[in-house]
């Protein structure tokens, strides 16, 4: 990925969550040749080269990718993405999820592929190709039912105090669980309809990862939804490779935004 972006745009940087360090080294060798067998018409040296566009920095106009967003999802072979996003002073402006294990309209077989730009809407289409299609956010209010994305892997999540929210809505809340950025597909084609990642007492200095976020939540946005840090302020991407001036993160359909904002910051 980092190959093509670079032959077609080869003056804009690439920050990647990935480098080449660890394949160099001689005990990663047996790694290194069973990836070549993906690629026979590269050298050694071309993949490792090519791995290492991924290391530039953030600037006024980069490309963040994150090439297996959920690897535990990955292993285990249940949802995972592959997230790029195009940020411009400080904002996504263009968003890519590639989302091999997510159905495409029921279809177990085909994966899906979601896409947004900024001011244009979000849009949908089986991952093998086909039509486009123009997802929105669902139109659940804070007396419906409110569906809450949680994620398969605790991580940095703080899953106790979600539990505390979600117990507001009482027999309302229902959880629905996925891993990585799947989430925010997931809730812009309108099968969820909030998505937390609160901060972990015992990792209190703890940030978000741009690639992590930057294509989820240009997706959302346009197609329909709010995404913002649980203090209700935008989140900026322009503070280098970590969501440094944001705290957690709240996403919703918008309808149920300032609800859950009030209830998180009830102290």
């Amino acid at each position: 990925m980092c190959k093509r972006l670079k032959e077609a745009f080869p003056e804009i940087d690439i920050v990647g969550e990935e480098d080449a360090q660890s394949l160099r080294q001689a005990e990663n060798r047996e790694v290194l040749n069973k990836i070549s067998q993906f690629l026979p018409d590269w050298s050694l040296d071309q993949i490792l080269d090519s791995i290492d566009l991924g290391t530039g920095e953030p600037g006024a106009l980069f490309w963040t990718l994150d090439p297996i967003d959920g690897t535990k999802g990955f292993l285990r072979k249940d949802q995972y993405a592959i997230a790029l996003a195009l940020l411009k002073d400080g904002q996504p402006v263009l968003g890519v999820l590639g989302c091999p294990n997510l159905p495409f309209n029921g279809q177990a077989d085909r994966g899906t592929l979601m896409y947004a730009i900024k001011g244009e809407g979000a849009f949908t289409l089986p991952l093998g190709g086909g039509e486009a299609k123009q997802v929105h956010v669902s139109d659940n209010d804070p007396e419906d039912v409110v569906r809450f994305l949680e994620s398969v892997e605790a991580g940095h999540a703080n899953h106790s105090l979600q539990g505390r929210l979600m117990a507001h809505f009482g027999d309302r809340a229902k959880a629905v669980r996925f891993d990585s950025q799947v989430k925010y597909a997931v809730l812009a084609r309108a099968e969820a309809d909030v998505y937390l990642r609160l901060p972990n007492s015992e990792k209190p200095d703890y940030r978000e990862k741009i690639w992590d976020h930057a294509a989820g939540a240009l997706i959302v946005q346009e197609a329909g939804g709010t995404v913002t840090d649980m203090f209700g302020k935008p989140l900026e991407f322009n503070h280098g490779k970590k969501l440094m001036a944001n705290r957690g993160l709240v996403v919703t359909n918008g309808k149920l935004h300032q609800k859950i904002i009030e209830l998180l910051n009830r102290g």
